[in-house]
């Protein structure tokens, strides 16, 4: 039973919350006092993704029963009932508010935000082809600019555009790997993007390594040669993608993994030596 409530949780997805770090990291915070209140901000969009994942499990489970991964999960396959799911969601809500008022109180706006924006989302805007993604990626933006309400620092314009972009080529990815995976039934935004997701991949992900060259170039230091290596771990992923894999899935591709680490180290070096 408990396995089932951790499941509906979507815990494999919570690495999304992990961009309200990138700004504390990126400002030199990373090793002070101030990053408790970034991990307050990290639980509470945590808290509230899983509780819009039960809303939206709730809504779409005659859906996700034509699936052939989604028909597995808890609400679909009817191992957690309505009201039980119901509850839940209330819950993981009233946990997420808690964690985001012990951050600040302006992450407990945006938190609020975001779970109203997401609930638009849940029963009208995922219907609706591009404005669905652009939407998820108004939640990155919301997330990083809690990181830096979280620790008073400013989200540059550049990285707030670059968060944007990526967040964009993320959702687009997505989209591609429920077509492949699924068809196009199970989703009627899929049909239309069926015909459009090649380039809507190309062009998001081509404005997001212009969008990050720049912000590294700008920032100075070493920072200009983790693009490289950003370069290449986007171009590892989308081929992990067209293999129908999702980014909690192509990170366990050594390759991917390995670049990515390097990525990270390069960042935190320019950053912190």
């Amino acid at each position: 039973m408990i396995k089932d409530y951790l499941k509906e949780m979507r815990l494999k997805h919570w690495y999304k919350a992990g961009i309200v770090f990138v700004a504390p990291i990126l400002a030199g915070l990373l090793f002070t006092d101030k990053i408790a209140a970034v991990f307050f901000a990290f639980l509470a969009f945590g808290f509230i993704a899983s509780s819009i994942y039960v809303i939206n499990d709730l809504m779409d489970a005659d859906k996700d029963r034509l699936h052939p991964k989604k028909r597995n999960r808890p609400i679909a396959s009817g191992k957690i009932s309505r009201n039980s799911a119901l509850l839940f969601s209330s819950i993981l809500i009233l946990l997420a508010l808690v964690f985001a008022n012990k951050s600040s109180t302006e992450v407990t706006y945006l938190v609020g935000s975001y779970f109203f924006l997401m609930i638009f989302y849940t029963y009208y805007l995922k219907n609706k082809v591009i404005v669905d993604a652009f939407t998820i990626s108004l939640g990155f933006v919301l997330r990083a600019l809690a990181g830096g309400f979280a620790v008073g620092v400013e989200v540059t314009p550049w990285l707030y555009l670059g968060i944007f972009s990526f967040a964009m080529y993320l959702a687009f990815c997505k989209r591609y790997t429920e077509i492949k995976l699924a068809g196009t039934k199970h989703k009627k935004t899929l049909e239309e993007y069926q015909e459009i997701i090649h380039i809507l991949i190309a062009i998001s992900g081509a404005i997001t390594s212009v969008l990050y060259s720049i912000y590294a170039i700008d920032k100075g230091g070493l920072l200009f040669w983790s693009v490289p290596f950003a370069y290449l771990g986007g171009l590892l992923h989308l081929r992990e993608t067209f293999l129908g894999k999702e980014v909690h899935e192509s990170i366990t591709n050594p390759e991917v993994f390995f670049t990515f680490l390097i990525f990270v180290l390069i960042v935190l070096f320019s950053v912190y030596l």
